[in-house]
């Protein structure tokens, strides 16, 4: 019987997708794989999965970096304690002031595991939400972000804080989610995830600590808002 995985991450607007020009520059092209590129602010994507995703024009497409993820979940055998079992592309999108201070990101984040790691994503889908021909499973998160970075700087995560740093952006340290995550392949070895984050204090005027303080009526609010406009910062054109 094979090793199930559940792998916990802490997980519509009618644009069309612009014609896909011939030539592909280095700047539109993913990290080891020309099947996946940006152009006009669409992600096109030609395996695991087969998508094209628009994302909304207030948003700048910044780039795109691959990263790995170690097994150090205690539901990893002690054989793969801390060794590579999966990796994949982040695909990011900002809105940020003139000063490159970041207000919103989209982020598209497509992995798999790695070949020979006999492992799946295990989730369930049957409430699951229908977006173009996938199910995606749903959820909001409010977190430190910069906290997290510290805490596990081999983050997803924590590597988006480093890379849109590195282009000189600036982030705020609290962060409010709204997360979708869907399969990417038959085999439940692939999964893509889409993001929509905004700056907790810029968006609600609140520090996390005096968001999580908030009476029940005040917070649903605040969730319903956020997915409201999550919803349409994307539409998925194909797939």
């Amino acid at each position: 019987m094979k090793k199930q995985l559940t792998l916990l991450a802490l997980l519509f607007l009618s644009l069309s997708c612009g014609e896909k020009k011939e030539k592909e520059t280095a700047e539109t092209i993913a990290a080891y794989t020309p099947d996946r590129y940006v152009e006009n602010n669409c992600l096109y994507s030609k395996v695991l999965p087969e998508i094209d995703i628009q994302v909304a024009e207030e948003f700048k497409y910044i780039g795109t970096f691959d990263f790995v993820l170690k097994a150090n979940s205690d539901e990893a055998p002690p054989e793969l304690k801390g060794k590579a079992i999966a990796g994949g592309d982040r695909y990011v999108f900002a809105v940020a002031d003139d000063n490159q201070k970041v207000r919103k990101l989209f982020i598209v984040q497509l992995e798999g595991f790695l070949p020979g790691i006999d492992y799946t994503y295990n989730y369930n889908f049957d409430t699951a939400e229908q977006i173009g021909n996938n199910k995606y499973r749903h959820n909001t998160w409010f977190y430190d972000s910069a906290q997290l970075a510290i805490d596990n700087p081999e983050n997803e995560g924590a590597l988006t804080r480093a890379f849109l740093e590195k282009k000189g952006y600036t982030l705020e340290d609290h962060f409010m989610m709204s997360r979708w995550v869907g399969l990417a392949s038959e085999d439940r070895k692939n999964e893509i995830i889409m993001y929509y984050l905004e700056m907790l204090k810029d968006r609600t005027g609140h520090t996390l600590e005096e968001y999580e303080a908030l009476d029940e009526d005040r917070v649903k609010a605040i969730k319903d808002g956020l997915i409201g406009r999550s919803k349409k910062s994307f539409s998925i054109v194909k797939g």
